[in-house]
């Protein structure tokens, strides 16, 4: 229970998809971080990279689970963030999906339902496949297109008006190239970017930015691709991907508590916005995301994680003419950022520095004559 002067302590962790990242770009592996995060703060917002992990996850009970539009748009401060008890979830599956997975996904979605409690309240086939596709960006980043996106703006559109407030998307993904399998086993093997997180993530910012509700992506192959590996053993940050053939478990419960997302004009008293949000927590060599240079531009705290590394090269001497660059916090570890939350949290200004002795180098007052 917060004393009633003061605020919660909010803070935000973000750890971009389809860069590389060595902790958080695999399967759910940021989890145990997340939830070291989360306890030393009153609410942590987060995105589906960092959380998703096939059939498991675990969210502690102060996590908002928040599409990275969303919180993109949160952080600069157009939306609120509204918590939520429960959404209405739907889903929508891609026309091009084999019938077999179909059946395999609509299993999953009842089984969610019965053991979890999640509302699901149904699902609809969108009128023609949606077609998409992975590349390679020059910098090494995952990314992707698709042909349809009116054909997949349509589905999600009818779910809303049927009554839906969250939207899981099934869409089924590509063979990949050749020199995509080559990243997927480097991937495997815990050394490589997922070659799929870029076109997941613009799945759900399309819909977001669109509908304005909760979205997350589950992918979905042909049974050959998704069948469970039995042959060899993976890098653990991984295996969650490998053990089973749908995603879809986490999707859905990330997506049954995620919070509705309102202009920031609207704002309840019980809505959250980015003037609560005390820190961000950020790979440091990822700092070139609108998340931080939102967070820098309303001069929020930003803690740069230096054993989380990506592709992506941008740290903390690009922002070294930036007026806020002190505002940047390297830290070694989730462990020590970690400890930089719960002494921000406390109040704590640590150290060893001595207090100013302004006197020295202060005018003398004048005495009046």
């Amino acid at each position: 229970m917060l004393p009633a002067f003061q605020s919660p302590f909010v803070a935000a962790m973000v750890i971009p998809t389809g860069v590389g990242a060595s902790i958080g770009g695999f399967a759910g592996d940021a989890t145990p971080y997340l939830n070291l995060i989360a306890s030393v703060t009153d609410v942590l917002i987060t995105h589906p990279n960092v959380a998703n992990a096939a059939v498991f996850q675990k969210l502690s009970e102060n996590t908002l689970y928040v599409e990275g539009y969303g919180l993109d748009r949160f952080v600069q401060g157009h939306w609120a963030l509204r918590p939520v008890r429960r959404n209405r979830v739907g889903v929508v599956l891609d026309a091009g999906i084999p019938e077999d997975m179909q059946i395999l996904h609509i299993n999953t979605m009842n089984a969610v339902k019965s053991v979890y409690g999640v509302d699901m309240m149904g699902y609809t086939l969108t009128d023609a496949p949606i077609e998409t596709g992975c590349e390679i960006t020059p910098s090494g980043c995952s990314s992707g297109y698709l042909r349809n996106p009116e054909v997949l703006l349509a589905a999600c559109k009818k779910l809303q008006t049927e009554g839906a407030t969250a939207i899981a998307l099934c869409v089924l993904l590509p063979e990949l190239a050749e020199n995509e399998e080559t990243l997927e086993a480097n991937y495997r093997d815990g050394s490589g970017v997922d070659p799929i997180g870029g076109i997941e993530g613009i799945l759900s910012h399309l819909v977001v930015s669109e509908l304005g509700i909760p979205c997350a992506h589950a992918p979905v192959f042909t049974w050959d691709k998704a069948r469970p590996v039995t042959d060899e053993i993976l890098d653990p940050r991984a295996a969650a991907e490998f053990i089973a053939p749908t995603f879809m478990p986490c999707v859905l419960t990330g997506l049954s508590r995620s919070p509705q997302m309102t202009p920031v004009e609207n704002a309840g008293p019980q809505d959250l916005t980015a003037s609560q949000l005390s820190a961000i927590v950020v790979p440091a060599n990822a700092l070139g995301g609108i998340p931080v240079l939102a967070a820098l531009a309303r001069e929020i705290p930003v803690i740069a994680v230096e054993n989380n590394q990506t592709v992506l090269g941008v740290d903390s001497t690009c922002f070294e003419n930036s007026p806020n660059h002190h505002l940047i916090r390297r830290v070694r570890s989730y462990e020590e950022a970690a400890g930089v939350l719960q002494a921000m949290r406390l109040g704590l200004t640590l150290g060893p520095t001595p207090v100013p002795n302004f006197s020295q180098t202060s005018p003398p007052v004048p005495v009046p004559s």
